[in-house]
């Protein structure tokens, strides 16, 4: 499927320029259309009465957004790129902008210190994730955008690694190169089968896809470096991943691939759920 929606999520701060010029140069690769929704986080109004009047502090926020719209319009220069902003309440940010990923192929951030306020990036990205049914796609900064001939997909035969897979190579070029990373695998009845990796492979090849199964062992990197490595060693330009396949709130206490990469990776992540 060929992107023509792009969707790239900032916020107020003046820490992305680079990751604008990212966007600006993804969506012109694709020739798609680009909007970029403005992440304006307000304190509720019983802070806000606390340290000024509110008038005075509702002004302080509508002037850091006009300057980033200024901001914005300076780089896009004669590019058409469709400006949304979202002042509200984190709680209704993270709504709204999930409802506006549903009308997007893919929705891009940058990395985490590309943020003044990395929690609410991160809390929109999951709310994109389980919200939207669109994937998401981390870049790191000064990506490059280029036809997907080679990418990694982190298998463990999951639902979520399933709608990965399937948005990965509806982005990926005919004929692509696919590494199916299966981390620590082992043969399962309901999951891998008796060869980890192998059906999955043989469903790629029937599509024409040239894939190669790569065990993946943990042993002392956490398990979202050692895809990470796994991929970069093996040359794919990205990382396809299922966002979650255990609750967030496990992945909170415990760990988990997504929490730990979410904040990004020097090569693009995309996840799905």
């Amino acid at each position: 499927m060929a992107i023509k929606d792009v969707l790239a999520v900032v916020d107020t701060g003046d820490k992305d320029e680079q990751f604008l010029r990212d966007a600006l140069g993804f969506a012109e690769f694709h020739n798609a259309s680009l909007s970029l929704v403005i992440l304006s986080a307000l304190p509720s109004a019983d802070y806000a009465l606390t340290i000024a009047r509110p008038y005075a502090f509702l002004q302080d926020y509508t002037e850091a957004v006009e300057a980033k719209q200024q901001r914005i319009a300076a780089l896009a220069g004669s590019t058409n790129v469709e400006v949304r902003t979202i002042s509200d309440q984190p709680s209704v940010i993270f709504v709204k902008t999930a409802v506006y990923a549903r009308y997007a192929d893919v929705i891009l951030f940058g990395p985490a210190n590309s943020y003044d306020h990395p929690p609410i990036r991160r809390e929109t990205a999951e709310s994109i994730l389980f919200s939207s049914g669109r994937p998401v796609l981390i870049v790191p900064g000064g990506y490059k955008a280029r036809a997907i001939e080679h990418l990694a997909i982190g298998w463990n035969a999951t639902r979520e690694s399933t709608h990965a897979l399937r948005d990965a190579t509806a982005f990926a070029s005919p004929r692509a190169k696919i590494d199916i990373l299966v981390l620590d695998a082992k043969p399962t009845v309901n999951g891998h089968g008796s060869e980890p990796g192998a059906d999955i492979a043989r469903h790629l090849a029937r599509h024409g896809f040239v894939s190669t199964v790569v065990p993946v062992r943990g042993g002392d990197e956490a398990d979202g470096d050692a895809l990470v490595t796994a991929a970069r060693n093996g040359g794919a330009t990205v990382l396809a991943l299922g966002a979650y396949g255990h609750s967030r709130l496990r992945e909170m206490i415990l760990g988990g691939v997504t929490r730990d990469l979410l904040g990004g990776a020097p090569l693009p992540l995309l996840f799905s759920h």
